[in-house]
């Protein structure tokens, strides 16, 4: 979000990377791996509480370095030295007076986003409390100055919040994926139960994104919110245009979730399948053999007997047929009693409903047939039409919304199939001071030359 004191030319001014490409700034924010494993081997002891006050000596950071290094790899003094000067640019900081060192903030947020990463949890309950908090907190705004604050505070809090879960989400999906990967050893049972903990995740991950997506819902308050709004200030309409595009971001990013996890779950599904077809077969082998190794033929008289195990019981094979007395009904001595004829009585109320009906529908085809007509027959004649415009028109006319709807898409499909005509559209939204809670992108359609 672009705090409202800067302006643009002034942003524009700031190339961010050319300022990393300046000697040693990257090195400075972004360490060499020996030198990273040592600021996080600090991180987790300040967080064990090993370190008072969380203040460390440089004997702590040699430590640290000698850890980070491994027991086979030897390194001067000096070295250590040079890394953390390198390191006091924005990782360390110095007090003199007790000659110990402690984190500044950005190494804190350093360790703590990488903490995240790897071992952070999808929390939906957390992502909704967000998301009424920041629809509670839009209600109370009543002014240019308070919507500025709500979208540099308030919904700068919510964005990364809201793309972090997804990140976990995605990671969950991820690491089932490599782990089905894998699993190629079809046998034993170490990989039925590797097949099940999967199959485990993925579920767990489908309910999680359904949890996601529920309070992701909560976001459309939001924008309505948003769209009610009337001041006439270009920062915030780019800012409103800004929200619409992040939600519609994380609309994607939860719509890819979905397709990642309804192409793993078949073939979980398959490979069940083609696992358990084995060993249902080898079952019945191992079952057919027990009963001939442990069957007997026995001879009673003429006939031969298959004994089986005292485990299993004989089945019957044959039962005799049970014998039924059928009582024929005589029709001319036991008459059906006759059926009362249903009368059905028209409903003149919901006839003529249905009739206005038909002939609303009817009516608003006609209108709808008109507006396209007129509006094909203005392009043809001025060369270009502004859509956007004439869609509050005859919304404001007409004031019926399908109408206005039914026109417009009718315009942009034949705009789009026609070789005659050019949809062009910009993303910025087209409002009318008498007809709130309406917005859409500015469209132009106009004729080819």
């Amino acid at each position: 979000m672009i705090p409202s004191n800067i302006r643009k030319e002034n942003i524009e001014e700031f190339d961010f990377f050319k300022a990393l490409n300046q000697p040693k700034i990257y090195r400075y924010l972004f360490p060499k791996k020996e030198v990273g494993l040592a600021i996080i081997l600090l991180y987790t002891k300040i967080k064990e509480g090993t370190f008072e006050d969380e203040y460390f000596t440089e004997k702590d950071i040699h430590n640290a370095f000698a850890m980070a290094h491994g027991p086979y790899e030897r390194y001067q003094k000096e070295d250590y030295s040079e890394n953390i000067l390198e390191l006091q640019e924005y990782f360390l900081d110095y007090n003199q007076n007790t000659q110990k060192y402690f984190f500044k903030d950005y190494a804190y947020k350093f360790c703590e986003h990488a903490y995240q990463t790897f071992d952070g949890e999808l929390n939906s309950t957390r992502i909704e409390e967000i998301c009424e908090k920041l629809t509670e907190s839009l209600k109370k705004v009543n002014s240019l100055k308070e919507l500025i604050y709500w979208f540099e505070v308030d919904y700068d809090y919510f964005k990364p919040a809201l793309r972090e879960q997804i990140d976990f989400l995605e990671r969950q999906i991820i690491n089932s994926v490599d782990e089905f990967k894998k699993i190629t050893d079809t046998s034993g049972q170490s990989f039925v139960e590797a097949l099940e903990n999967i199959k485990i995740n993925i579920d767990l991950a489908q309910t999680q994104s359904k949890e996601l997506r529920s309070a992701y819902t909560q976001t459309k308050t939001v924008r309505i919110l948003l769209d009610e709004f009337e001041f006439d200030d270009s920062q915030i309409t780019d800012f409103i245009s800004e929200v619409h595009n992040f939600f519609r971001y994380v609309n994607e990013r939860l719509n890819s979730v979905d397709r990642k996890l309804e192409r793993i779950q078949p073939r979980i599904r398959q490979l069940y399948s083609g696992l358990n077809k084995p060993r249902f077969n080898l079952k019945i082998q191992k079952f057919t053999r027990f009963l001939l190794n442990k069957s007997e033929l026995v001879y009673q008289g003429n006939k031969k007997i298959i004994v089986f195990p005292n485990e299993i019981t004989v089945p019957e094979l044959y039962t005799s047929n049970p014998n039924f007395t059928i009582v024929e009904r005589n029709k001319n001595l036991f008459p059906p009693k006759p059926k009362k004829r249903k009368k059905y009585v028209q409903n003149i109320t919901k006839i003529e409903e249905n009739k206005r009906k038909v002939l609303h529908e009817i009516e608003a085809q006609k209108r709808i047939s008109h507006w396209e007509k007129l509006i094909i027959s203005e392009i043809d004649l001025r060369s270009e039409i502004n859509l956007s415009r004439t869609f509050f028109e005859i919304l404001n006319e007409e004031n019926d919304e399908q109408i206005a709807v039914n026109v417009l898409h009718n315009i942009i499909v034949y705009s789009y199939n026609s070789k005659k005509y050019r949809l062009q559209t910009t993303k910025e939204l087209e409002l009318n001071k008498h007809i709130k809670n309406v917005s859409l992108w500015k469209m132009k359609i106009t004729k080819s030359q």
